[in-house]
This record gives C-alpha cells, sequence and structure tokens, in this order.
C-alpha cells in the first residue's frame, strides 16, 4: 500500500496502479485460501481487515491528491466523501471486531462475516438484519449483491484515482485498455457498489452500538434488581 502511495506521489502512476491491483489480489487469493484450507486464525482475520482498510485509504488519499489538482470546484469534493468512506471503513472496523469479542466462546473462532450469515440464516435471531445485509451476505457475498458490494468497495478508489490522473493529462494503462466511456460506466457502478456497502457498513455500527447500549440497561436492570 505505502510503496504504490510512493510511487503516486512521485507521479509513477503505473507503478501505482500495478502495485495496489496486485495487492487487491493477492489478498482475495489469500483470504479465500486461509478460509478453504481452514487455517484462519483471530490475529490473521484482524491482520487482513486492517491490511484491506489499509490499501482503500492510501488509494483514497492518492485519488483526493489528484482530484485536488483540478479546476473545477465541484470536483474537490470528493476529498470529503473520501474522508467520510474513510472514517466509515475504520469505524466498522471497530464496531465488528469488538463485536466479535464480546462473542461467546463457541463464536469467538468464526469470522465475523460467518456469524453475520448465520444470522440471515436464522429466521429466530432477535436482531435481523435489514434485507439489503441480507442480500449482500447471503452464500458469503456470492450473489449479485454481494458481488456488487465488494466490486464497489475496492473498485471506487482505484476508479476514482486512475479518473484523476488521466485527468490531470497523465494517461494510465487502464484508460488505453479502455474508451473513456466505458470507463466512466465501470467508475458509475463501483460508486453504486460502493453506497451499497456504505449502508452494510451503517447498519453493522449502529447494530454494536444498539447492541451496547442493551447491555448497559442489562446491567443497570441487574444492579437495581441486586
Amino acid at each position: 500500500s505505502f510503496v504504490g502511495l510512493k510511487h503516486a506521489l512521485q507521479q509513477q502512476f503505473h507503478n501505482a496502479l500495478n502495485i495496489w491491483i496486485a495487492a487487491a489480489l493477492l489478498d482475495l487469493v489469500d483470504g479465500i485460501a486461509a478460509r478453504k484450507l481452514n487455517q484462519s486464525s483471530q490475529f490473521g482475520i484482524l491482520l487482513d481487515i486492517m491490511a484491506d482498510n489499509i490499501l482503500r485509504t492510501v488509494i483514497w488519499i492518492s485519488a483526493t491528491i489528484e482530484s485536488s489538482k483540478s479546476d473545477l470546484s465541484w470536483e474537490n469534493g470528493v476529498c470529503v466523501w473520501a474522508a467520510i468512506i474513510i472514517c466509515l471503513e475504520w469505524i466498522t472496523m471497530f464496531c465488528t471486531q469488538s463485536n466479535q469479542t464480546n462473542q461467546k466462546e463457541d463464536q469467538k473462532k468464526e469470522h465475523w462475516k460467518d456469524v453475520n450469515q448465520k444470522s440471515v440464516e436464522t429466521t429466530e435471531s432477535k436482531r435481523s438484519p435489514p434485507f439489503w445485509v441480507q442480500a449482500v451476505f447471503k452464500n458469503n457475498f456470492c450473489s449479485l449483491p454481494g458481488v456488487l458490494a465488494i466490486y464497489g468497495l475496492f473498485t471506487a478508489p482505484l476508479g476514482t484515482y486512475v479518473w484523476y490522473a488521466d485527468r490531470s493529462h497523465k494517461t494510465t494503462w487502464l484508460l488505453r485498455l479502455l474508451s473513456e466511456r466505458k470507463m466512466s460506466i465501470l467508475i458509475t457502478i463501483s460508486y453504486v457498489g460502493r453506497f451499497l456497502s456504505a449502508m452494510v457498513e451503517l447498519w453493522l455500527c449502529y447494530d454494536f452500538f444498539r447492541g451496547v447500549v442493551a447491555r448497559e440497561r442489562c446491567q443497570q436492570v441487574k444492579q437495581k434488581g441486586s
């Protein structure tokens, strides 16, 4: 992530883009392999999530740097939206990992995504997720909403970076491969997916804070009862 940022700051856009794409693909393969081979651990899960967040944060920062070079004032709003997305991703990480810590012992060995998947499949769940969360987590993201959400999560920052790097007349190989019209369509789809991801993240945060409030109320009731 940081090597790519170094190249981006040095305006070596091809190198930065190649490094970030390679990092995202390696992370995808690593996560799938670890879960298929049952080699996941709590430390590995936390490290994987942190690596994902760092990668996306670095790309969003690079995208905002490129967008700030634009002469159009409305395009500088990318900085605001990038800041909101970065904060939301890190807050969501805190919430999901805190929920993982508060789970029962027999659940702590499971990935938080698997726990959410079980809550989707269990009709007796007291905290049934809304339909858009269920659609994304269904079959471990192997659904149209799930694929769209993951696509948006990683492609939105990359697409934004490529778009503004090319607007600064520093053409990347992606625009040479695809026309500007095709590129704009793919980026638009990624923004739709990122919006869907944001809805899921907001619900996860809401669910966490709702649980915190519920536990505090239970403790207060117990204290009054004793």
